[in-house]
């Protein structure tokens, strides 16, 4: 069974899921609608976590 992962944003913002390519692709998506910011494949990976 895969684990469950997340990413958060200082702003509240927060995707879950058990793929790392969901995750990097809705976070890259919020950065740039929300934010205005392009961030990278490496930068949203870093700030991956296991959900708790």
């Amino acid at each position: 069974m895969a684990e469950l992962k997340s990413l958060r944003c200082p702003c509240g913002f927060e995707v879950r899921s058990t793929s790392e390519d969901e995750i990097v692709r809705m976070a890259q998506l919020h950065a740039r609608d929300i934010h205005g910011q392009d961030i990278t494949v490496d930068q949203a990976k870093a700030l991956i976590q296991l959900a708790a």
